[in-house]
């Protein structure tokens, strides 16, 4: 990877030529990202208008950096990156959030911001850090305790007695999501007050989004929000990523204090789980560890009345 200078002619001449190679447009300070011959590039907004900043990734980055830059020497800038990390339209400093455990009938809702430079980059590149969802558990338990002290992050993790409450109040998901989210950028914005692009993974609509916060006193405004963040940014990655591992964590310390494995999701051996749950506990305690507001507490709840 690496970040080199160029100047308005040069940029206006790349989008002509690569016009159908642009692959996104006007994400925060991004102008536009286009991929060409295994490379991916992105330029970036300079309000100076002297100079535009661009990253190439990819396994050749200095055959078009010679060919663009306004530079004359760009040799120290050039950074190794692994073979097998996954490209992100923008690798400069950003912040980033993203959520987990909504898809589970049993545990808690995590959502984690977390922030990425040059610098982190490496640790996403060493750990090959992508969407959670694409490493296996065992590798998050694996690499994100390594990572903790490395990063800046804030998460928060809503247990299902909260999250129940939540509901009852009148509180629907993407309004518990969106009061997560907030919390999490505006504690760590905080302390990186620098930093200019900040990522949502895209749940909802940006206006129902902020919508959903206006009982909150502080609001974290100037989101650019995506769906699949997790695939454009490394800050959204590495969010899902320490969400995750909270979430497990959870997991485990709730299976340790049952005895028996909690299971994920919310398919037919779940609902079996919760049955016998119910049998040695009680409907009510269910409530304690579960979302009641999925259909599986309902039907356990029909089957049980019946």
């Amino acid at each position: 990877m690496i970040t080199v200078k160029i100047n308005k002619d040069t940029l206006l001449t790349l989008e002509e030529t690569y016009k159908e190679n642009i692959t996104d447009r006007n994400i925060g300070y991004i102008i536009f990202v286009f991929k060409f011959d295994g490379h991916i590039f992105t330029i970036y907004d300079n309000k100076k208008g002297d100079y535009y900043k661009m990253t190439i990734q990819g396994n050749d980055p200095m055959k078009y950096a010679t060919m663009f830059s306004c530079e004359k020497n760009i040799a120290s800038n050039k950074k190794k990156m692994t073979k097998e990390s996954p490209y992100y339209i923008d690798v400069n400093d950003q912040i980033g959030s993203d959520e987990v455990g909504t898809g589970d009938f049993l545990g808690p809702v995590v959502v984690c911001a977390a922030y990425v430079n040059h610098d982190t980059m490496k640790y996403i590149e060493q750990y090959n850090i992508s969407d959670s969802k694409k490493l296996t558990d065992q590798k998050i338990l694996q690499i994100v305790p390594e990572l903790l002290n490395k990063v800046h992050y804030e998460y928060k993790l809503l247990d299902p007695v909260k999250y129940n409450n939540a509901y009852e109040k009148g509180f629907n998901l993407n309004k518990i999501k969106a009061i997560l989210h907030n919390h999490c950028l505006v504690l760590l914005h905080k302390k990186l007050s620098f930093v200019k692009n900040i990522y949502v993974d895209q749940f909802c609509s940006e206006e129902n989004y902020y919508s959903y916060l206006t009982s909150i006193k502080e609001i974290k405004t100037d989101i650019i929000f995506k769906e699949k963040g997790e695939t454009y940014f490394p800050s959204v990655a590495l969010a899902s990523c320490i969400a995750r591992y909270k979430f497990l964590k959870y997991m485990e310390e709730l299976s340790a204090k049952i005895g028996k494995n909690v299971p994920f999701g919310a398919g037919k051996d779940v609902d079996e789980f919760a049955k016998e749950y119910v049998k040695t506990h009680s409907l009510e305690e269910l409530q304690n560890i579960c979302k009641a507001n999925f259909a599986n507490f309902k039907r356990i709840k029909e089957e049980i009345l019946k």
